[in-house]
């Protein structure tokens, strides 16, 4: 990812983040799970705001590699919440 998409995506993943997590302590809806839900949403949407213009252009190894591993983390996050209703 070039230096001029990296600096406003951080700032911009940063500001979701720190706002999520104020808007779920104002609602007393806080909990490690909802937290990363939340989280995990920016993260698919500053990406997808921030996403390099050419065709030819790929984000980064290590960014899609995270983004892997909340999808894994994800499911089991949907695993358990829908094992409990059940």
């Amino acid at each position: 990812m070039a230096s001029e998409l990296r600096d406003p995506f951080l700032v911009t993943l940063i500001a979701w983040l720190l706002a999520s997590l104020g808007a779920l302590v104002a609602l007393d809806a806080f909990t490690p799970q909802n937290f990363f839900v939340v989280s995990f949403v920016g993260l698919l949407s500053v990406m997808q705001l921030y996403a390099p213009p050419e065709p030819g252009e790929h984000w980064p190894l290590p960014l899609r590699a995270l983004v892997a591993v909340c999808f894994v983390v994800f499911g089991y996050v949907v695993y358990v919440r829908v094992t409990d209703v059940f």
